[in-house]
């Protein structure tokens, strides 16, 4: 025969939580990093307005960090190809899929490229000055950079 006793059962103290978890300061985000990785990942819709001029720079932001993007994925594959015209297709966040056709010529790079979003498309059409002498500085050769009309 089992005993019991007659003293009710002790109940566990609840841990102290404090000691558990991190310091919920250490944890946060500025307000503008936010802002940068959302506008990173967002669907390419416009902003309904009101932030002055700080989404301008966020946005100027977010567009280096895919020119930068761009480039890391290009030109790799434009140092080692070895069979012209190169075709490749990549990915960038929430620009989707973009073609690209590479083609080397005398003294330099003939790269086009065709986005299948129209907001690629845009937003491609505004920074290609810059995308193409991003290409050029780290192939230290020129490069044109065009785009491909949407049918």
């Amino acid at each position: 025969m089992k005993q019991v006793s007659v003293n009710p059962p002790e109940r566990q103290r609840p841990r102290e939580s404090r000691d558990d978890r991190a310091p919920e300061f250490g944890a946060l985000v500025p307000w503008e990093q936010g802002r940068l990785f959302a506008r990173l990942f967002d669907d390419g819709g416009q902003d309904s307005g009101g932030y002055g001029a700080s989404l301008n720079g966020i946005k100027a932001s977010g567009d280096v960090a895919m020119i930068g993007a761009l480039t890391e994925q290009l030109a790799p594959r434009m140092l080692v190809g070895s069979q012209w015209p190169l075709m490749a297709v990549f990915h960038l966040g929430r620009l989707g899929r973009i073609n690209a056709s590479i083609r080397r010529e005398q003294g330099g790079w003939n790269v086009e490229l065709h986005a299948e979003q129209d907001n690629t498309v845009h937003w491609l059409s505004g920074v290609r000055q810059q995308c193409e002498q991003r290409l050029a500085q780290s192939l230290r050769q020129p490069v044109s950079l065009y785009l491909a009309k949407s049918t």
